[in-house]
């Protein structure tokens, strides 16, 4: 075992809690284990397991993974990775990072090398998981497969949450963030892939785009500091576009085939930035 992936996991066991019974978790040896000896052991590639029952996922594939990670490291989101990395860095108070979904790994991988934070980082597929701590081989994130419904986190532990283009759990975030924890979510801007979004418009349901439900639910969990927007339009390649186009949900349940994606010659990607601090405020 790389003895730089068990220092990672000794520095950010403080972190950890167990999923079968919340005591903390201690690295021992190649394992990370609680005072009732619950067990899990580090794999080769530099991740835990965490998850306590396995589940599989449509659309969502070794396959699928590749291709974001693809598309992610050719810098379509560059602009919104500079964006969080920002955030971080002017905010001197945060020293730990929890990112919730990684997928493949990108921004954590990336945030690791362009701040000084320490970076925990998960996501409920496997796969996904196997990909990001096999691509870190500077070995500066704890990677783990766990699940958003119970995070393996303990009470206030968390100084910044990322939450990237994926799920939210606001119980959860705020029973791990710390006092005066940030909660950092990106979400699709109105202007996100529109180009695709104007291809199939006859087949969706909302014909325009709006976060506003989402940004809504947030505020009604945290209390918004700041939202803005990072946004960039690319010329791209036919086999980008053909990746772009297997990995976006707008098309998960539309026929690919048919579509004529040689009419895309460029694609908008578009984010809004949302941060917030926990809040008791109910609407």
């Amino acid at each position: 075992m790389n003895q730089n992936i068990l220092s990672i996991f000794k520095n950010h066991s403080r972190y950890y809690r167990c999923p079968v019974c919340n005591a903390n978790l201690e690295l021992a040896g190649q394992s990370m284990i609680c005072p009732s000896r619950h067990t899990f052991d580090i794999a080769k590639q530099g991740y835990l397991n965490l998850l306590m029952k396995k589940k599989t996922f449509d659309n969502y594939d070794k396959t699928s993974f590749q291709n974001r990670k693809s598309i992610l490291e050719k810098g379509y989101y560059n602009h919104v990775l500079e964006a969080v990395a920002e955030l971080l860095r002017s905010t001197e108070s945060c020293t730990s990072v929890l990112d919730v979904g990684c997928g493949e790994g990108f921004y954590s991988r990336k945030l690791s090398a362009m701040t000084d934070k320490d970076i925990l980082a998960f996501d409920i597929s496997k796969d996904s998981v196997q990909i990001a701590a096999k691509a870190d081989q500077d070995h500066q994130v704890s990677w783990f497969v766990g699940d958003l419904s119970s995070l393996p986190i303990a009470d206030s532990a968390i100084d910044c949450i990322l939450n990237i283009f994926t799920p939210a759990n606001y119980g959860e975030f705020k029973r791990v963030l710390s006092s005066e924890g940030l909660l950092i979510k990106v979400v699709p801007g109105s202007n996100h892939l529109i180009e695709f979004r104007q291809l199939v418009r006859e087949h969706l349901r909302n014909k325009d785009f709006s976060n506003e439900q989402v940004v809504e639910c947030f505020q009604d969990n945290f209390s918004l500091i700041s939202r803005t927007k990072a946004s960039k339009t690319f010329e791209i390649s036919k086999d980008d576009c053909s990746i772009f186009a297997e990995m976006t949900p707008l098309f998960f349940n539309i026929d690919k085939q048919q579509l004529d994606l040689s009419s895309i010659s460029s694609l908008t990607v578009e984010a809004e930035i949302l941060v917030g601090k926990k809040s008791t405020y109910r609407k």
